[in-house]
């Protein structure tokens, strides 16, 4: 990412906290101040609550060393860490070995207030990121992996989006999302309809249709969307763009021509039920939201001139959505980064940062945001004119859309295969579940000894990790899991037990479904 992109980057405000108040946060950051002077100060609001943690970040080796000595430092919840200028790498661990807490930092003083800015920013945009990443797997993977094997029903009537790139290189993408902005443009996307393909996804597609308008492609990537919202929308009959981890209980009410594209590279566990279906495809960067989703899906058609319609990324103090959708989510979730005036979601602000960043490496295509809300760095606000789109006159949008999802690939996966996949996929978490039920019972056979070193345990482990499951789901979820799991556990031999458990946790879980 660089130093040099930290004004570019868009996050929530940073959570400063007063030393002498009550703390809102599980991990305060101090930069400095590594003498103690603040662990004396802080040290009864750090027993208060086993999730509570004090970060000390030093970017003067001396004083990083000599802190690194005191008493203060032997305190399991506090961290001495060094920072050098460029190295990003630990924005990368801090994150992940808190992931899912609260952060706070402590006001700086003048004479490194620059610097604990910047790594202030930095951090704060890395905790962003790695709380959605690891969102995903907060439940195990449960939510998401289990509409992945479910969807394989639908497979064999699919078509692979992949094989369209570049099929409608020369028409304008009108790419919509649900911002409140959204019924402000409506009235001038319904005339000019036929004039550009206009894609939308999620909460957009019902917004648009309040306003009499059918997109021509609609897409769907959330594995829980709001059911109320998607069954009220007028446009089943569209081509439906997914990719494998969107709600299986949807996608089978949808009507249209149905366009699986692939998979984003967080489940290797997928993309290893892709390849032992024959579908090989390099992942498709998805983003963070379906407007994120719809975007990469304008550029791989080969869209060459891109319109941003209700891309607000945030929302007012009265409407979170356009055409007065109900706001089934919780506004104590909103962040206000505009005061008394603009309000955005962790996601939807890394979502406008991921939009920002896909524009830039995307030189090739023109840029226009007829969106209010957050800025997009690099792309052009506008006010709408007909004059933007190409062709200047109206043809079947429609047919030539439908048209197109025919010359689509096809899977080619028939059900048998698609059954014997399953099973062994089945088979494979059984065994696991197995060898970890095995591999504990050692454990207790020997304690308190370790039996790391017996011949028996080694087979046993040895069999564990050649397993597919655990080379394609225990291991990646492990390592999501491990940091914050082991953050007040440094023995040694209860890592290993702590990783056991959780992979019969995992196994468990996802029985429950494999079996049915």
């Amino acid at each position: 990412m660089g130093q040099a992109l930290i004004r570019d980057l868009i996050i929530p405000p940073l959570n400063y906290v007063d030393l002498k108040s009550n703390p809102d946060a599980d991990v305060l950051f101090v930069f400095g101040a590594s003498d103690g002077s603040a662990y004396r100060q802080l040290s009864s609001w750090l027993k208060k609550d086993d999730r509570h943690f004090l970060i000390f970040i030093e970017e003067q080796e001396e004083l990083f060393l000599r802190g690194k000595n005191l008493p203060f430092s032997k305190d399991p919840k506090v961290r001495i860490f060094y920072w050098k200028q460029g190295d990003e790498e630990i924005f990368n661990q801090i994150a992940w070995e808190f992931v899912f807490l609260r952060f706070g930092y402590i006001s700086p003083g003048t004479d490194v207030k620059q610097s604990a800015e910047d790594f202030f920013t930095l951090l704060e945009h890395y905790h962003c990121g790695i709380d959605l990443l690891a969102s995903d797997s907060e439940d195990m993977g449960l939510k998401v992996l289990k509409n992945v094997i479910k969807n394989l029903n639908v497979l064999p009537k699919a078509k692979l989006g992949i094989s369209l790139e570049g099929k409608c290189a020369g028409i304008p993408a009108i790419v919509c999302g649900a911002g409140a902005s959204l019924d402000r443009i409506a009235p001038q996307l319904k005339e000019i309809q036929d004039r550009a393909l206009i894609i939308a996804g999620g909460s957009s597609v019902r917004a648009l249709n309040a306003h009499g308008i059918r997109p021509h492609l609609v897409a769907h990537v959330d594995p829980h969307p709001p059911y109320r919202r998607f069954l009220e929308q007028d446009n089943f009959e569209a081509p439906f763009f997914y990719q494998g981890r969107f709600c299986y209980s949807l996608l089978e009410r949808a009507e249209g021509p149905l366009v699986v594209m692939p998979d984003s590279g967080s489940y290797p566990l997928e993309a290893w039920i892709a390849a032992e279906l024959g579908i090989f495809a390099e992942r498709f960067d998805a983003g963070w939201t379906v407007a994120n989703f719809c975007t990469a899906l304008a550029a791989h058609l080969g869209c060459s001139k891109m319109i941003l319609a209700g891309m607000d990324f945030s929302c007012g103090p009265d409407a979170i959505y356009a055409s007065k959708i109900a706001g089934e989510e919780n506004r104590a979730k909103l962040i206000e980064i505009q005061k008394d005036k603009l309000y955005s979601k962790r996601d939807w602000l890394m979502s406008a940062e991921w939009t920002a960043s896909f524009a830039k490496k995307h030189p090739g295509i023109q840029w226009i945001n007829l969106s209010e809300g957050v800025d997009l760095p690099g792309i052009e606000r506008r006010e709408f004119s007909s004059e933007m789109l190409l062709p200047p006159s109206s043809f079947d949008m429609s047919g030539f859309v439908h048209a197109l999802i025919e010359t689509a690939g096809s899977p080619e996966a028939a059900l048998e295969k698609i059954e014997s996949v399953r099973k062994k996929v089945r088979d494979s978490f059984e065994r696991c579940l197995e060898l970890c039920g095995e591999l504990l019972k050692v454990w207790e056979e020997h304690y308190p000894h370790s039996p790391l070193e017996k011949g028996e345990y080694a087979l046993l482990d040895t069999e564990l990790e050649q397993e597919l499951c655990h080379r394609h789901f225990l291991w990646p979820l492990w390592s999501v899991w491990k940091r914050p799991i082991l953050r007040s556990s440094f023995h040694p031999l209860g890592q290993h037990v702590h990783c056991l458990l959780f992979f019969k946790k995992a196994l468990e879980m996802h029985l429950s479904y494999l079996r049915s």
